[in-house]
């Protein structure tokens, strides 16, 4: 059919119709799936603090998931795929939990993506207790804990002595240890000594690997199972230092 007169064809309109309707039902089907993916099995989190220094540095991407138990012990009723690790790079459910509508969240979801986590449409209306963060998992419930000198000491709940957060590691991490102000003393917060301390039944112990540069547990206290997240596996850019965050770069 010649094209001035596609207009007036009801076969050629109703086709039009379909496409338009089964495009349109495509995106909103991918639009869904990408949020129910990056929100329950694998994630992406841009850095925007040196806390994590020198392991990770403000604006690195990192690919998390969120196919974590939130118990050391195998639980039926979480994930079966990952189970938490001494020296874990873990995401922290924010403080404070934000309140936005499904379509917000995919759109805010959606944009981040598009603009390689460059934009992020909704961040002004967040305060810094509603944002995820990442920190060091370093201790379970039931340890015995005490830092001397930044380093955290660990007596597990069926150890007798006490280990160094390092030896007891699933893997080798560096910290970053800056010269105190003159004056700062260990009642300060971010001191790197505190006495012993035994963790409840549902406390972990998280710290930055840049011990001076934010908040961590030394200034929540520790954290419940329920903010654990979920873990970061991957380091995707910048493209120099892609892979596992604590690999040595």
């Amino acid at each position: 059919m010649p094209a001035k007169w596609h207009k007036y064809s009801y076969t050629a309109q109703r086709a039009e119709r379909r496409t338009i309707v089964a495009v349109l039902f495509t995106v909103v089907f991918l639009s869904v799936a990408f949020v129910l993916i990056n929100r329950y099995l694998v994630g992406m989190y841009v850095v925007r603090t040196d806390a994590m220094e020198p392991t990770l540095s403000s604006g690195d991407c990192v690919a998390t998931t969120s196919l974590y138990r939130q118990r050391p012990a195998p639980d039926r009723s979480l994930s079966p795929l990952i189970a938490p690790a001494r020296g874990d790079l873990v995401v922290l459910a924010p403080h404070y939990h934000e309140r936005h509508g499904f379509f917000r969240s995919v759109a805010g979801t959606l944009i981040s993506f598009l603009t390689f986590q460059k934009i992020d449409p909704f961040a002004r209306d967040r305060s810094s207790g509603e944002k995820p963060v990442i920190r060091r998992l370093v201790a379970f419930p039931g340890d015995t804990i005490f830092m001397k000198d930044f380093i955290l000491h660990v007596r597990t709940a069926d150890g007798a002595y006490f280990l160094t957060e390092f030896e007891l590691a699933g893997a080798p991490y560096n910290i970053r240890v800056d010269r105190l102000p003159e004056g700062w003393s260990d009642a300060l917060p971010l001191s790197g000594s505190f006495p012993e301390t035994t963790l409840g039944n549902d406390e972990y112990y998280v710290l930055c690997d840049n011990r001076l540069a934010a908040s961590d547990s030394r200034i929540w206290g520790p954290i419940p199972a329920r903010r654990l997240r979920g873990k970061a596996l991957l380091r995707y850019w910048p493209l120099r230092n892609f892979g596992v965050p604590d690999s040595p770069r």
